[in-house]
């Protein structure tokens, strides 16, 4: 008796491991690292499920052992064999979300998250829910003059004809309400070409003091990047493509790292490598081309901050070779200071426990180190 309990619990494991295995596949091959719209691993998704179901219905053929050890011996060693791989990577899934869920992620130096200013709905679909999240970032060089110094932050608008007008008035309204210095865009303006029109919608009426710059994502690679730069050049964005501009300090524009093409060289060609600095690129997986720099603020998109989350579990499905670790939020790595945000838009327009978000920052003198 105990040991079909056992066996029980083992199988259960077994099926959380194949969603796990299944879900390493899709972020970091199928979804997380090519430059076509078509990824070439494209079958993985289609091929994996069966693959998976024909190793899991082994485990049928292992339960049989209690009664007739001596039935199919090859396949139910290939069985057992699975349910101890795919048990072990179940369990250390749900051993790792206790670790998240009960202590947290450490909390980072030189950040001040404030409460957000927009409350939250009800909804289970919370895709025309926005929030705007309140940071205050400490720099220790940042000189006294630019103490204040407020950016906001927009990615992944994917502008569509579904999305009701008020929604873009509400983005418009809260950015001109925090009065920004600089608006800086993350890219995935829109999803298809016949949608690049819409971006008047919103786009015209931005309005910042030092300008507004943007980067190109994936979307806006494979939509047609000449005619989204185009169309948002006639409404004053200006793109940063592996360059920078001097406004009272450096912005630093990097490629999309998998579908653009990245010059991490040419982009801080002319920035004080020991001076404050901030930069904006579409995919987070960026910051593994750094190679050492200092960014005190990185700012990134493209994961949509997963999109659809889940009790217990949060983001699932995260394109990036780090999967749901850069799923949203505040990161630290060397000497850059990266946050994810969830972005605006979605596809399809469904977001659950996942607000869209327009992330604000107001940089600080000082008080960074501890």
């Amino acid at each position: 008796m105990i040991a079909r309990v056992v066996f029980a619990l083992f199988v259960l494991l077994a099926l959380l491991g194949d969603a796990r295995i299944f879900l390493f596949i899709m972020n970091r091959v199928v979804f997380g690292s090519h430059r076509h719209e078509r990824s070439p691993w494209h079958f993985l998704m289609y091929a994996a499920p069966p693959v998976l179901f024909v190793l899991t219905a082994l485990f049928w053929i292992v339960g049989r052992w209690f009664d007739r050890p001596n039935e199919a011996p090859l396949l139910a060693s290939v069985g057992a064999t699975w349910l101890i791989i795919a048990a072990a990577v179940g369990g250390y899934w749900i051993l790792d979300r206790i670790r998240v869920n009960v202590f947290g992620v450490p909390p980072l130096v030189g950040i001040r998250t404030l409460p957000s200013e927009v409350q939250k709905t009800h909804a289970i679909n919370v895709a025309y829910d926005l929030e705007v999240t309140r940071h205050e970032i400490f720099i220790d060089d940042l000189p006294e003059a630019l103490d204040g110094y407020r950016i906001a932050f927009l990615t992944d608008t994917h502008v569509a004809p579904i999305v009701p007008r008020r929604f873009y008035d509400e983005i418009v309204s809260e950015v001109s309400r925090f009065d920004p210095h600089v608006i800086l865009l993350g890219g995935d303006f829109v999803t298809w070409h016949r949608h690049i029109p819409l971006l008047a919608n919103f786009i015209a009426n931005f309005r910042a003091r030092d300008g507004i710059f943007a980067v190109l994502g994936n979307h806006d690679y494979w939509a047609g990047a000449d005619d989204v730069i185009a169309a948002m050049n006639a409404y004053g964005v200006r793109f940063l493509t592996n360059t920078s501009v001097a406004l009272p300090l450096p912005v630093v524009g990097v490629a999309e790292i998998y579908r653009g093409n990245p010059d991490v060289d040419r982009a801080f060609a002319n920035v004080d490598p020991n001076g404050p600095c901030i930069g904006i690129s579409h995919h987070p997986d960026v910051i593994d081309l750094l190679d050492g720099r200092r960014i005190d603020l990185l700012l990134c998109g493209h994961t949509h901050g997963g999109q659809i989350r889940f009790p217990f579990f949060g983001a699932v499905v995260v394109p990036s070779r780090h999967e749901a670790d850069y799923a949203a939020g505040f990161h630290r790595a060397g000497n850059v200071l990266m946050y994810v945000s969830r972005g605006i838009g979605s596809i399809p327009p469904i977001r659950i426990l996942c607000r869209p978000e327009i992330a604000t920052f107001v940089l600080r003198s000082g008080h960074r180190t501890p």
